[in-house]
């Protein structure tokens, strides 16, 4: 019996003790989201009152490796991690780091602090001005060129070195100077002459546009000159019409006495008839003794029928003279009797 009560008081003590433990740890856990929260705080405050001129890497960042730490030691407990990590949809306290160490992370605050590129750029950007704060509006550019071109060149070499990826507190710093050259001080000597490059544009655009449009006027211009089109008139023909070739041959024609025309018209007249007398007698005989048969045999078939009968002869023109021309005007000789 008393070893139960023993057993007993042992269990209570016990038991008041892990009570004891967790409250201190729900107190450890609420006092690790405070530091965190004021650290996250004090970031946001220094980031936005170092954004023009952008200094955000360099001025904030012991506040950004601070609560980089406090936010670890968070998570480093696991009833910490538990309560405040994964408790509802929205996770305010992981949002809320992301987005610091997103902002970080864009402004690619870490290449500043790697091998001495701030502390070098820092050096030349410093004597840079130095020399802008001694010199004179006239002088200003002969006596501080060496030290800007010396600045720029550092830069485009970090540039090269880090990808691209420039600490964006060394490029707005780099943009601004920059500007101050070229545009404050005027010591850049580059003019651009916006108007000469206009009309030059202009000019090659245009110009082919005109010398188009202006051939095209041209060509139809001298197309309607040569083919009759002014005015909307019908094209004429090169050629000349058939009735005009008529008058043309009739007008060259040369006149003739009509005697000799008579002359000749006779002339043509007795040859034309003697002719077709002859092909006529051919043709009858032809019909009577058959396209195969000789003329000779024909001559004696016509003998023997009568003895007295004299041969056919081919009529003659009255008064035409022989003619020299054609063998038909000549007599045909007597057929020999069989």
């Amino acid at each position: 019996m008393p070893n139960y009560f023993v057993f007993l008081g042992f269990f209570l003590t016990l038991s008041s003790q892990l009570n004891l433990l967790l409250a201190l740890n729900d107190k450890n856990c609420e006092h690790l989201l405070k530091e965190l929260g004021d650290a996250q705080s004090k970031f946001i405050y220094c980031a936005t009152t170092k954004s023009v001129p952008v200094n955000l890497c360099i001025g904030c960042e012991n506040l950004y490796r601070s609560l980089s730490k406090d936010y670890e030691n968070l998570i480093a407990n696991a009833n910490c991690s538990k309560l405040y990590l994964n408790s509802d949809r929205i996770n305010i306290v992981p949002t809320t780091q992301g987005i610091l160490t997103s902002l970080w992370q864009k402004a690619n605050c870490e290449n500043c602090f790697k091998d001495n590129f701030f502390q070098i750029y820092d050096q030349n950007a410093i004597v840079l001005q130095t020399c802008f704060n001694r010199s004179t509006q006239d002088v200003v550019c002969l006596e501080c060129k060496p030290f800007y071109i010396g600045l720029n060149d550092f830069y485009l070499k970090m540039e090269a070195k880090v990808s691209g990826n420039v600490c964006f507190d060394l490029q707005d710093n780099m943009n601004r100077t920059r500007l101050n050259w070229s545009k404050t001080l005027n010591c850049c000597q580059r003019e651009v002459k916006l108007t000469n490059f206009l009309i030059a544009v202009g000019v090659v655009v245009l110009l082919p546009i005109f010398t188009f449009y202006i051939t095209a006027i041209v060509v139809t211009k001298r197309r309607e000159a040569n083919h009759g089109l002014l005015n909307e008139q019908e094209p004429e023909l090169d050629a000349p019409s058939t009735s005009r070739l008529i008058t043309a041959a009739l007008l060259s024609t040369p006149v003739e006495d009509p005697v000799v025309v008579s002359a000749r018209t006779e002339k043509i007249a007795n040859v034309l008839s003697g002719v077709g007398n002859h092909i006529l007698d051919d043709s009858e005989e032809n019909d009577s003794e058959g396209l195969t048969q000789p003329a000779k045999s024909r001559t004696v078939h016509y003998s023997e029928s009568s003895d007295d009968e004299p041969p056919l002869r081919p009529k003659k023109g009255i008064g035409s003279p022989p003619s020299d021309d054609s063998t038909d005007d000549e007599p045909l000789g007597k057929a020999k009797r069989a």
